[in-house]
């Protein structure tokens, strides 16, 4: 295979990103205005439910698929044979955990006013079988991928803002959400088997059972976290407080999306490096990585935090308003699942020890159910305790994993050194930034626009008098594509 730019897939992953950040923020206030917290707290139980389902369904292939095939992808024979095995496996587990997710609903949900937000929602895992981005990102497609995503949520989109107008209309979006998950696979598969046929001739079950269920293990424990919040929430305070936990997780989850974009795409090339035994470019690669993704990761987490009620009120408009204080937390919540997320899955996970982290973050989700339980005890559980304890159970496992990458792989990476966490201190002046604009400037969107100018204004203003090598680094290189620069 022919190595690709890594620069290349940047941009068309970043492109993707903005993309999936600018269309929700022109869709999602039409959604939950027209439909309400409550139904909006359906969706939110419904996507809880479908998430714990999945992880069997899927079986851990995003993952070891995306690793596997990175190893493999020189080799156009061994390359037919591990997708043709991976796929045929997964869509077994597809077909079956559909299956009894069918079920479970009718069974446990009969009368409940979210038993049909949550039968619509579980066609998402019969279309899981159709599911091959996995392949896509190992090969780098990252042009198919962006371009073609983009066309599809731009036609689901439209239906949105002419169609889903009020409470009436949830039915309506419901059959979208599912319908067009379903036709974005399907495209990636159509895609894929244009260029990789299927081989039938040396397959192999058994020698991927184990460790994609370690993966099913670590994804499953992964639920002991978010997932658990949201239903333990409807359990004990109410469908409504759902909606607003589900409105800041999501509008995290935008941001944090444009955020892992050079995670994203240096992960198959990283895992390549591995599987070839150049462990040297490797960590070249990774401590590189780390100091870009670092430098947009900590100004976007504390630009969310300072900017948590205009978010909320930009996507769910006043009657969201209560989960401002969720939003907050959220923010910093943010930061640490990126943390975690480069030293579970550019580290731990490509040196195969997945087996160890899924027990370090189970003993972090044992935790947080003991903190929530605890809470619940004690009658101080809310939207916001519950966020609160999960991003503690969040901290301890980072440092659980951090030894490991020290005393067990041995790996040379200073994750926390000042070159590194630089970007912290310098987003901290964000706060005072944005206090003393909100006490001049009482417009909620006007002060929103005069805070995201003085906060990037000043952070630019920094990395240039401190001469960020980094940031020169990467300025060089989009002035370069974009011929600025020769």
């Amino acid at each position: 295979m022919a190595t690709k730019s890594i620069s290349k897939n940047v941009i068309f992953k970043a492109m993707l990103n903005l993309f999936n950040i600018i269309l929700p923020i022109l869709v999602i206030p039409l959604v939950t205005r027209a439909v309400g917290p409550e139904q909006y707290g359906y969706m939110g139980y419904g996507d809880s439910l479908t998430a714990y389902f999945l992880i069997f369904a899927s079986f851990g292939i995003y993952q070891y698929g995306l690793r596997e095939v990175s190893k493999v992808r020189d080799d156009k024979s061994k390359l037919r044979q591990v997708f043709t095995s991976l796929f045929l496996f997964t869509s077994v587990t597809n077909i079956v955990v559909s299956a009894v997710y069918m079920i479970f609903v009718a069974v446990f949900y009969k009368g409940q006013p979210y038993m049909y937000t949550c039968i619509v929602m579980g066609f998402n895992l019969v279309s899981n079988m159709f599911y091959v981005e996995w392949v896509n990102e190992a090969l780098e497609n990252y042009d198919f991928i962006a371009i073609k995503t983009m066309i599809v949520r731009i036609i689901y989109s439209a239906l949105i803002l002419l169609f889903v107008r009020n409470g009436s209309d949830f039915t309506f979006y419901l059959y979208l959400v599912v319908g067009f998950n379903f036709i974005n696979n399907v495209l990636s598969f159509i895609y894929i088997k244009r260029r990789i046929n299927f081989d039938f001739s040396n397959l192999h079950f058994a020698r991927h059972i184990r460790p994609m269920f370690y993966v099913v293990i670590l994804s499953n424990t992964n639920v002991l976290y978010t997932q658990l919040d949201k239903i333990m929430i409807k359990s004990n305070i109410g469908t409504t407080d759902v909606g607003y936990y589900y409105t800041a997780q999501r509008i995290m989850t935008i941001v944090n999306t444009l955020m892992l974009t050079v995670i994203q795409v240096t992960m198959p090339r990283l895992s390549n490096y591995l599987g070839n035994d150049s462990k040297d470019e490797y960590l070249v690669l990774l401590k590189r990585v780390i100091k870009i993704y670092f430098l947009v990761l900590f100004p976007a987490s504390m630009g969310l935090l300072c900017l948590s009620k205009e978010a909320i009120y930009l996507f769910g408009g006043a009657q969201f308003l209560p989960a401002v204080p969720v939003m907050i937390v959220f923010a910093i919540y943010m930061l640490s699942i990126g943390v975690e997320g480069v030293i579970a899955n550019q580290i731990i996970y490509l040196y195969g020890k997945e087996k160890d982290d899924a027990i370090l973050v189970l003993i972090g989700g044992i935790l947080n159910l003991i903190f929530n339980t605890t809470l619940v005890v004690t009658g101080t559980f809310t939207m916001v305790t519950a966020i609160a304890t999960t991003l503690i159970a969040n901290l301890i496992v980072i440092v659980l994993e951090y030894r490991m990458v020290k005393k067990v792989i041995k790996l040379d990476i200073h994750l926390f050194a000042y070159e590194n966490m630089k970007y912290f201190y310098y987003s901290l002046v964000f706060i005072p930034i944005t206090l003393g604009i909100k006490s001049f400037i009482h417009n909620l969107f006007i002060a929103c626009v005069l805070e995201i100018i003085a906060c990037g204004l000043v952070y630019l203003g920094i990395l240039l008098i401190t001469k960020d090598s980094v940031f020169f680094e990467l300025a060089d290189k989009i002035l370069t594509k974009l011929k600025l620069k020769k």
